[in-house]
């Protein structure tokens, strides 16, 4: 029978290689972790940082302002030449110009004079909504486009009368 006395520590575990409990002098590695734990942050900050300037710097070029043309000459002082796209209807016939098209667009009753640079889209003329992505040029008289974009009425009559020899959807399903 063991008595353990209440003055002394009881150390029947040590005897048989139990549980150590003597304290250990840990003050090197709590301060490297200390350390670790004072920079987590910053490196976390930083790198955050460095993703929200990457989404910045992509969403400048696709956040372009759209005007119509008549708030485009409205507001043309403040618009300078910043770029912004342009809508409008086209008036009259384009005209080749060199490696240009010079054409109008309206809106609202007001025209703006275009000189487009590049290629225009297969369905571009007269008398349809045109989209123009570029701005006004120094002297303010006329809009420099190298992008036009051209909204598809999704009318297909004409298509019919064009092309006669197409196959109907009747037709496909019955042969």
């Amino acid at each position: 029978m063991v008595v353990v006395t209440p003055d002394l520590p009881d150390d029947r575990d040590l005897d048989e290689g139990g549980l150590d409990l003597t304290p250990r002098d840990d003050a090197p590695v709590r301060r490297a972790r200390t350390a670790r734990r004072r920079w987590a942050p910053i490196v976390v900050l930083v790198l955050l940082g460095l993703v929200v300037g990457a989404i910045a710097l992509q969403a400048r070029g696709a956040s372009l302002y759209f005007k119509n043309a008549d708030e485009a000459v409205a507001e043309q002082a403040s618009l300078g030449t910043k770029r912004f796209r342009l809508q409008g209807t086209v008036v009259g016939k384009p005209k080749e110009d060199g490696a240009a098209t010079l054409f109008k667009v309206q809106y609202n009753g007001v025209d703006v004079a275009v000189r487009h640079t590049g290629s225009e889209p297969a369905m571009f003329k007269a008398g349809i909504p045109v989209v123009a992505e570029g701005h006004w040029n120094e002297a303010g008289t006329t809009f420099e486009s190298d992008r036009l974009l051209v909204k598809h009425d999704a009318d297909y009559k004409d298509y019919d009368e064009e092309h006669p020899d197409r196959v109907d959807e009747e037709q496909s399903t019955n042969t």
